[in-house]
């Protein structure tokens, strides 16, 4: 899944929290790091007991077909292969590439988020080590679960988001089965409990609206960006991220750009915020998209086993 990502701010008030619109679901962050649901947090029933969770799950009902939990395969959703590459690609009911609204609770990496400079960069070892340069495609991940402390009501709409999807790779397993095909899955949901066959987690990648990467000819890029600066689509120098540096990074003209996270009133979250605007405990809204990609798998002998899909 390749997604933008709205996160939540913080839940300052008792009462029940009212989102103004689909791009706008107020929430709340705990006030310290964790690596999953900690359910000592008193943010956690705050959100409960404030009416936060039926709010927005209200109003991804409202949303109908713009949100995942409402659909399904193949009913509302078609999918698309493209020719040349066998990707899929799945679109609305109007035959438009289909975005459609989830919500979640961001996981600690131990679920699979990886929020960094390199994200999800895999450098080899030692002996055949591969740094970022300027054409590698660097990606953010972030896997959501059902919020912590969730009502009946936000359990059901995460758990109609995770059948949806589910429903689409269990529809091209069923397919490939039928023409002899055995394909590697990684699947975009999964379990939180090894043999529980019920899906509880989800995993988002990110990327920018138009592009994976920045680009590799020389832009106009902001050094000390100040609060006027930052713009969607805006590129920044990589060393603002706190972790940027060393033999991980041959850079030269690559550049960070700004993707479309925003906080609680709208605002854009620039790179080096995001560490902690999207830390583990947070409840997000994201606007994602639904993608397949077919690759080669050339450790695999038999030619019909060779494609993994991901």
């Amino acid at each position: 899944m390749s997604s933008t990502i709205r996160p939540t701010g913080l839940l300052s008030q008792s009462s029940p929290a009212k989102p103004t619109g689909p791009n706008q679901i107020l929430g709340s962050s705990p006030t310290r790091h964790v690596q999953g649901p900690t359910y000592n947090n008193p943010i956690y029933a705050l959100r409960n007991t404030s009416g936060l969770y039926n709010a927005v799950a209200k109003q991804i009902e409202d949303m109908k077909l713009e949100a995942l939990a409402n659909l399904d395969y193949p009913e509302t959703i078609t999918r698309q292969i493209e020719e040349w590459s066998k990707n899929h690609k799945y679109l609305d009911t109007d035959g438009n590439e289909l975005r459609v609204a989830i919500v979640g609770e961001i996981l600690g990496m131990a679920s699979g988020t990886i929020i960094r400079a390199h994200g999800n960069h895999y450098a080899r070892d030692i002996d055949n080590f591969k740094p970022i340069d300027d054409k590698t495609k660097v990606k953010d991940t972030i896997a959501i679960g059902i919020p912590s402390a969730a009502t009946t009501t936000m359990y059901n709409t995460c758990y109609n988001q995770n059948i949806c999807a589910g429903q689409i790779v269990a529809h091209n397993a069923d397919e490939d089965k039928r023409k002899g095909v055995f394909p590697i899955v990684k699947n975009w949901t999964k379990s939180s409990l090894e043999g529980r066959e019920q899906h509880d987690i989800m995993t988002l990648h990110m990327l920018p609206n138009r592009r994976p990467e920045a680009p590799v000819v020389a832009v106009e890029t902001l050094v000390t960006p100040g609060p006027e600066d930052i713009k969607l689509g805006a590129f920044y120098e990589p060393d603002l991220l706190p972790d940027f540096g060393g033999d991980y990074f041959n850079l030269v003209k690559a550049k960070l750009v700004q993707q479309d996270v925003r906080d609680v009133n709208s605002n854009l979250v620039p790179p080096w915020k995001i560490y902690d605007a999207l830390k583990p405990g947070t409840l997000i809204l994201a606007l994602v998209s639904l993608h397949c990609f077919c690759m080669v798998d050339a450790s695999r002998k038999e030619p019909k086993d060779r494609r993994a899909r991901i």
